[in-house]
């Protein structure tokens, strides 16, 4: 299905985390600017809340 941020790419983790510019904001805020799935992953408190903040977490 269509990313529900940015409704122009497929939703998927690595989209959401590393390229959706319907996020933008919230990613640099909770996760800095990832390159690489690895680094989203080496800061689980940011992702939960980056997670979180999106309202996402069901």
């Amino acid at each position: 299905p269509l990313c529900r941020a940015c409704m122009e790419e497929n939703e998927t983790p690595t989209h959401v985390m590393l390229e959706c510019t319907g996020v933008t904001e919230q990613r640099e805020i909770y996760l800095g600017s990832p390159a690489t799935i690895p680094e989203v992953l080496s800061n689980l408190g940011g992702m939960l809340g980056f997670w979180n903040e999106l309202g996402w977490l069901e």
